[in-house]
């Protein structure tokens, strides 16, 4: 499975875990939502470094393999649609290519 998605998965369980404890101990509100926040980070810090490890690991290479396929920049691809459409007017006339119409 994804590392992102089971760490985000696993932090979410922690949070869920630690606002029902709370919930149950009485806090309610705003203040159990923060408090359970707290420590799910806590927890998560401490219980999840494997995992956030993968993830991080995962997010990298993904970032990497981005960089290495480089992507034509918008002078490019208009240059590039440029000689095109030139060479199609070259071939067809100044009106390019007539439309196809549809046959019944």
């Amino acid at each position: 499975m994804n590392p992102v998605v089971v760490y985000t998965l696993l932090r979410l369980t922690l949070f869920v875990l630690a606002l029902s404890v709370l919930y149950f101990t009485g806090a309610r509100g705003v203040l159990a939502i923060v408090l359970a926040a707290v420590v799910s980070l806590v927890l998560s810090y401490l219980l999840l470094g494997r995992q956030r490890e993968a993830m991080a690991e995962r997010i990298a290479r993904r970032v990497q393999e981005r960089k290495d396929f480089p992507i034509g920049t918008a002078t490019e691809d208009t240059e590039y649609e440029d000689a095109v459409d030139d060479e199609l007017r070259r071939e067809h006339g100044e009106d390019g290519i007539e439309p196809r119409r549809p046959t019944d």
